[in-house]
């Protein structure tokens, strides 16, 4: 069984089959990764948890290739601090359980200069999930390792301890390093979000370097601020399509990870910034997420933020998305989707969702948002074939819908008591 199928499925015993037997260590590798994704659905009635981390631990013990062990580790601090323990117990023949935090903490530290890299890597990760920041300075130390997998993990432990601390020589890294320790610098920028971590990846987002500068506009989409919309915004207007587009991707990026109490600032500031912003830079990679994204914030966001952005040029194309996504499995995206088709009025808006609206082979979920929207862009032709429509559907909840976009419309009125 292929390897998606299996994680669609949750199939642990098969994905640790791979993990273990595979001949190929990309396939080794992967299965690694997913077995970490999956934690949070392993379980003592699904598959037990032990087996799951047993398993992971020999691969970091035994695997003979370099990224296989490196995944497995990384997929034991998925499942947590007690699972990379129990691998540094092992491996170290020191019993690290039932032992104060901050002695933990000094019995990791010693780990950062294991002869065995895979050791140094987990007391890196396990140090980062401790999160003391006593050991800030220890571990900037270990930015220099010379594993580069030792010096990623190390720089994401110093993002999970977040201590301002740690800027000065994360910055420095930020432009020695080989490009995937880069990215985990720059995203440890992100996640410190001082205004000395801003202004770090904010030069560099200005770099003559191609690299450096989408490395920079990627990790922005991290820190949830507002100031970092204005940075984004300016990327959008590089040079190199690869960069606009990672800055795209990273300002709805940064809408998701958002903070409450910020998102609305966020939200308006955005708008506003890509009102003056090339279009079509704007609106390819919102396409992108709307079509192909799995992940449901960002969706949500890049469907709100279409009916925004778009102007005449695009708005067929767009249209054509939105249209497609009120059927969408996520309620929030499908109902964006209809919102921003209702700021989209054009010529053949109104066909298209008519056609939507009286396709019987539709679910009633979609026609639903389809009436909605033409209660907001309807006409004439609105107005006399949903008169009819409401006539003759057997659907309580579209003939209500139905109702509701004529009376909108200026057309009949909604029967007394026949919405709630």
């Amino acid at each position: 069984m292929a390897l998606f199928e299996l994680e669609r499925n949750a199939d642990f015993e098969g994905l640790i089959a791979h993990l273990e037997e595979s001949s190929n260590p990309r396939i080794r590798q992967r299965a690694a990764e997913i077995l970490g994704s999956l934690e949070a659905q392993a379980d003592d009635e699904r598959f037990s948890r032990d087996e799951v981390v047993e398993a992971l631990i020999e691969a970091s013990k035994g695997d003979d290739h370099d990224d296989v062990r490196a995944a497995a580790i990384d997929a034991l601090d998925q499942f947590g601090q007690q699972a990379l323990e129990r691998f540094i117990s092992e491996i170290s023949g020191e019993n690290i359980d039932d032992v104060a935090e901050w002695k933990k903490a000094q019995l990791l530290a010693r780990g950062l200069n294991a002869n065995q890299p895979e050791l140094r890597m987990a007391a890196a990760s396990g140090l980062g999930r401790i999160g003391e920041d006593n050991v800030t300075a220890v571990l900037v130390q270990r930015l220099d390792d010379p594993d580069p997998r030792v010096r990623k993990r190390v720089a994401r432990a110093l993002g999970r301890i977040g201590s301002p601390e740690s800027v000065p020589a994360l910055a420095q890294k930020l432009h020695q390093d080989s490009y995937e320790v880069r990215v985990e610098i720059a995203y440890a920028l992100a996640d410190v979000g001082t205004q000395n971590a801003l202004t770090e990846l904010a030069s560099v987002a200005g770099d003559d370097d191609e690299t450096l500068r989408r490395i920079a506009v990627d990790a922005l989409g991290r820190l949830g601020s507002v100031d970092a919309v204005e940075i984004l915004a300016e990327a959008l207007r590089d040079d190199t399509e690869s960069v606009r587009r990672t800055a795209m991707f990273s300002l709805v990026q940064l809408l998701s990870e958002a903070p409450a109490n910020a998102s609305h600032a966020i939200r308006e500031k955005i708008v506003g910034e890509l009102a003056e912003a090339n279009e079509r830079a704007a609106i390819g990679p919102l396409l992108e997420i709307l079509e192909r994204s799995s992940e449901t914030a960002q969706r949500r966001n890049a469907a709100w933020l279409l009916g925004r952005v778009t102007h005449s040029e695009y708005e067929e194309e767009v249209q054509e998305t939105l249209i497609e996504t009120l059927g969408d499995d996520d309620e929030m995206t499908s109902k964006f989707a209809a919102t921003s088709l209702s700021i989209l009025d054009g010529p053949l808006l109104e066909r298209r969702l008519l056609k939507l609206v009286e396709n019987e082979h539709l679910d009633v979920d979609t026609r639903e948002r389809a009436l909605f929207v033409l209660g907001s862009v309807g006409g004439d032709r609105s107005r006399e074939r949903l008169s009819r429509f409401v006539d003759r559907t057997e659907s309580d909840r579209l003939r209500k819908r139905g109702f509701s976009a004529l009376s909108k419309l200026g057309g009949v009125g909604v029967p007394s008591g026949d919405v709630a």
